[in-house]
């Protein structure tokens, strides 16, 4: 299967959403280096489309994401170390293009979000989980780590979770990971499409500029200190109130009209 096959595109122009549908079900959506490669090429072409205004990703078939493909890594256990360096710097120089992607980003997990699955969701800004949706990082099961996304789990869940779910290598059901703060919504699947849509709709009506400018400050806030966040924020905080953005939805506000990015 070639990158181009291995995700399709659909496109909602009236919510101005784009969805990337992993299309490796045989595979479980297994992440091989071609899929991650087309994630990663799609990500791009819509970063500076101003007709999109957020970005969902799903899984075809039974598996939202069943993590790295393992016949990849067998094969890569004979090769250099310079190649397996490369191998896993690239899957997280993709982890940090999705974690840091300027428009909103939503997981739509249905069945197993296992490993860099897991990981790939939780670099998302909203993950949208049906029922029957598990997560889990069961590497250690296999002698392998999950090293790059028990970062990205750690700033998420809190080290005590992040500990209890990477070491016991045990998958939990939405509701669990739901109240671990891993999913913003859990949903039978009869209300997956509304949910979806009504997000899509939701962030369609903001200040694309605004949430580009409050993903990056979620970003560099990592590392600070609470002084140096608040001091740099504030910061921010006086340079939004310039932008032409934030004039024209004042203006718009007080005019009683819609904002021109609603136009």
């Amino acid at each position: 299967m070639s990158g181009f096959d291995a995700i399709k595109l659909e496109v909602d122009e009236e919510l101005k959403s784009a969805t990337i549908i992993l299309n490796r079900p045989e595979k479980r959506n297994a992440l091989s280096a071609e899929l991650v490669k087309a994630i990663s090429g799609e990500l791009a072409s819509l970063r500076h489309n101003d007709d999109i205004r957020s970005v969902f990703i799903s899984g075809n078939g039974p598996a939202f994401c069943a993590g790295a493909d393992l016949e990849e890594i067998r094969s890569l256990q004979s090769a250099s170390v310079q190649q397996n360096q490369e191998s896993s710097h690239a899957l997280r120089e993709f982890f940090v293009q999705l974690y840091t992607y300027p428009k909103p980003t939503c997981a739509i997990v249905h069945g197993p979000a296992l490993a860099g699955g897991c990981g790939l969701a939780s670099c998302c800004d909203f993950v949208i989980a049906t029922r029957d949706a598990t997560f889990g990082y069961p590497e250690v099961k296999i002698g392998f780590i999950p090293a790059i996304v028990m970062v990205l789990l750690t700033h998420q869940v809190g080290e005590r979770a992040a500990r209890d779910l990477c070491l016991s290598g045990r998958s939990i059901g939405a509701e669990e990971a739901h109240r671990l703060g891993l999913v913003s919504q859990v949903v039978v699947q009869a209300d997956l499409e509304g949910a979806t849509h009504k997000l899509a709709k939701d962030l369609g009506k903001n200040a694309p500029q605004a949430m580009a400018t409050v993903k990056r400050m979620f970003w560099r806030l990592h590392g600070m200190s609470m002084e140096d966040g608040l001091v740099w924020a504030s910061d921010m905080n006086a340079v939004a109130r310039s932008t032409d953005e934030c004039k024209e939805g004042i203006a718009a506000f007080l005019e009683k009209r819609k904002p021109n990015w609603l136009e």
